[in-house]
């Protein structure tokens, strides 16, 4: 089976067309009050945590990031202890 390669034109314009692919030429020339505009509404579409939320993770993640800092001290101690024992 032959898949024939000739296209029409109306189909190669459609192709190359940005508003056809979703992209609206209007939004690209709008410039900086476009781009503040459209990031002013991106940014209103953010859930935000609540501030007991944000206490609660943050509390989490300094706990997580203390254990793992004293487990990596630690076994530092270790190996430092232990190269003085080899080698002195």
């Amino acid at each position: 089976m032959v898949k024939s390669t000739s296209s029409s034109k109306a189909d190669t314009e459609q192709r190359l067309d940005p508003a056809s692919r979703g992209h609206s030429s209007s939004t690209e020339s709008k410039g900086i009050p476009g781009f503040l505009q459209e990031t002013r509404a991106e940014l209103a579409k953010i859930v935000w945590p609540s501030r007991q939320q944000l206490i609660s993770e943050s509390v989490g993640v300094l706990l997580i990031v203390l254990a793992f800092a004293s487990f990596i001290y630690l076994v530092d101690q270790l190996f430092g202890w232990l190269a003085t024992q080899l080698f002195s």
